[in-house]
């Protein structure tokens, strides 16, 4: 498959940066390392032919001279064309869009055919080129970090999953706990056998609270309580005969503090991510011990939202958590730099500790950008609950925007009441 990448550097490493700045040195020093991961790893888009690997024909690098210079060496050494895009405007706004979208069109009127065209951007603005090549049947590939629109990403025939491009293409990312996948194959039932109830240990909830997210994430359909029980009580059978004292599953559930994850009565339950998986006209539980209980009339709101906006799917109560322990964490910060992984582990390992509730890393780091993205600057001494929700309020506002989601006041409302934050009028 013939391909030609073009990579908008200011925009994936300024991402890269908010996100892990080790990942954005190592995209911006270590260019030959995910080159080969483009070349060897990465699925191709479909359609294409049986045995078919890519040849990268064009590469191409548009970089801003006055801010990355010690970066261009590396990326003439991997092979690549710079393309220099110095800062036309006294806001620093370059003409890296201009350039790239006028390259890809001239090589799509190439004598050579170029199969698939490789764009490393999250700028919106080549929603357009990324139709024009669909309906000149070619392949796109897109890495987009940070939070693209989802005209960008239905545009694209393949999105590399930033998670996936940090761990495998720069070698970075979560531990291998929190992204191993795990499989759920049927559990044949054996010959009953003496089991010992015990106590599970803190390391044994984790890893038995990764399975059971990792089992949703890679599920196409909810799951069945039962069937996901019967898994367990195979995998931790001292634990699991009297669920680890909590007598039913169910119970033993909630003890988990499992953020993202719902749980649906009817056929014995069902578990699932509500932002992934179909609830048909079913909501959760209202129930005291659920943590969407008194909110079922803006459930199906806040999943249309989170749906539309990638947002991780955090129920009310769990979301404030989060907010709430990220201002304390970073009140007892105060004065020292601002580094957005550690940040956001630490409020994960804090909320577990805390108050109980099981938040991924990444979910977290998700809201705390969306804050950067809507120009709040962490550590300047405004990092209160109120303010911090406001941010992300008026992040979450905008992105409904940005997808062409018009929001009634009242549905404003809702999501103003999903953060906590203040009134803040809608737009």
């Amino acid at each position: 498959m013939k391909s030609a990448l073009f990579v908008d550097f200011d925009n994936v490493f300024s991402q890269l940066r908010q996100l892990q700045p080790e990942a954005a040195e190592r995209f911006a020093s270590r260019p030959t390392e995910w080159l080969n991961w483009l070349m060897a790893s990465l699925a191709l888009p479909e359609p294409h032919e049986p045995g078919a690997r890519r040849r990268l024909l064009v590469r191409r690098c548009y970089l801003n001279p006055n801010w990355y210079q010690n970066y261009r060496h590396a990326f003439l050494r991997a092979g690549f064309e710079i393309v220099d895009c110095p800062p036309v405007t006294q806001q620093g706004k370059t003409s890296t869009d201009i350039h790239m979208v006028l390259d890809v069109v001239e090589l799509l009127q190439h004598e050579v055919h170029y199969d698939e065209f490789i764009v490393f951007s999250a700028d919106a603005d080549f929603t357009p080129v990324l139709r024009k090549l669909r309906r000149f049947d070619r392949r796109t590939t897109v890495l987009a970090i940070g939070f693209p629109s989802a005209a960008y990403q239905a545009s694209a025939d393949l999105m590399i999953d930033e998670r996936v491009f940090v761990r495998e293409a720069l070698g970075l990312g979560p531990a291998a706990a929190e992204v191993q996948a795990a499989e759920m194959p049927a559990v044949e039932p054996g010959p009953p056998a003496a089991v010992v109830a015990r106590p599970a240990t803190a390391a044994e909830l984790a890893d038995i609270a990764t399975r059971i997210w990792a089992t949703l994430e890679e599920s196409p359909q909810a799951v069945t309580a039962a069937r996901l029980a019967a898994h367990l009580r195979q995998e931790h059978p001292a634990i699991m005969e009297n669920w680890n004292g909590c007598g039913t599953f169910k119970a033993f559930f909630r003890s988990l503090g499992l953020s993202r994850v719902v749980w649906l009565s009817g056929s014995g339950g069902r578990l699932l991510d509500a932002s992934r998986h179909d609830v048909g006209d079913a909501a959760p539980e209202q129930d005291a011990d659920s943590p969407w209980a008194g909110v079922d009339g803006s459930f199906a709101l806040i999943r249309e939202v989170c749906m539309l906006t990638g947002a991780p799917m955090l129920a009310p109560a769990h979301l404030r958590q989060v907010i709430a322990t990220l201002a304390a964490e970073l009140a007892e910060l105060a004065g020292a730099p601002f580094d957005l992984a550690a940040t956001a582990q630490r409020v994960s390992d804090r909320c577990l500790t805390d108050a109980g509730l099981r938040v991924r890393r990444r979910d977290v780091a998700f809201f705390v950008r969306g804050m950067q993205l809507n120009g709040h600057v962490f550590g300047q001494g405004r990092d209160d609950p109120q303010t911090l929700a406001e941010r992300l309020l008026h992040q979450m506002l905008f992105l409904c925007e940005r997808e062409q989601k018009l929001l009634t006041a009242a549905e404003a409302e809702q999501i103003r009441h999903w953060v906590g934050a203040a009134d803040v009028q809608a737009g």
